[in-house]
């Protein structure tokens, strides 16, 4: 399916597993995002966008939500989890006009800088039914995660651009911990290079900016 799949951004996590979990599993350790995301989504079906291993979706989903994991990335996909996975890219969902109740992605896809933004937020909006919610997590910067970078990633274009598409933002205040000092040196040297191998700490701070919209313009009338 490479055509279908060709505009995947590629990710290392499909191919060094090993790698992506520590990521996984020390990103917001204390669970503030989570936590956040889970408070402001309802109940009903919603959409994980670039899912990646299912890491999201599966703390997501509760007695009366249903999340579905999309992830265009045949490497990502961990069917250990017990998940409705579907193979597909936020450009092309194959779903039916407003069928779903909600929508996330985190730390995936949504690049506007790039020019990934409009075609997946104008799916987004297709199917996720009018006044429910669009919920994005980014990193806002102004850390010392983001500062390891030789050259930081400027947020405020990304922040303006949410804002113009009808989204708030919201700032997270997180970390990053780790087991070990060794362990933060592996993810964070794969990240910055010497920068990170040389950090001493099994914790960093991180800030998240959590974007925040809703679909269409009608109030969100959840299925009973």
């Amino acid at each position: 399916m490479p055509e279908k799949f060709g505009r995947v951004i590629p990710f290392y996590g499909a191919t060094d597993g090993a790698l992506f979990e520590i990521e996984r599993r020390t990103m917001d350790r204390d669970g503030h995002v989570l936590a956040a995301i889970d408070a402001l989504l309802p109940g009903g079906v919603v959409l994980d966008t670039g899912a990646g291993d299912g890491f999201t979706a599966e703390r997501l989903t509760r007695s009366d939500r249903r999340v579905l994991a999309i992830e265009p990335a045949a490497g990502m996909i961990d069917r250990r989890r017990p998940l409705p996975w579907v193979r597909a890219v936020v450009q092309s969902l194959p779903f039916r006009d407003h069928s779903l109740d909600a929508a996330y992605a985190t730390w995936a896809y949504f690049f506007p800088d790039i020019g990934y933004g409009e075609p997946g937020l104008a799916e987004w909006h297709r199917v996720v039914r009018p006044g429910c919610p669009l919920i994005v997590a980014d990193n806002a910067g102004d850390d010392a995660f983001s500062a390891l970078d030789a050259e930081p990633v400027e947020t405020g274009e990304t922040r303006a651009w949410w804002t113009s598409q009808g989204f708030r933002q919201e700032i997270i205040e997180t970390a990053f911990r780790f087991d070990s000092v060794t362990e933060a040196r592996r993810l964070l040297g794969f990240y910055f290079g010497d920068r990170g191998r040389e950090w001493t700490a099994p914790t960093i701070s991180y800030r998240v900016a959590l974007y925040v919209g809703v679909a269409g313009e009608d109030g969100c009338h959840l299925q009973s």
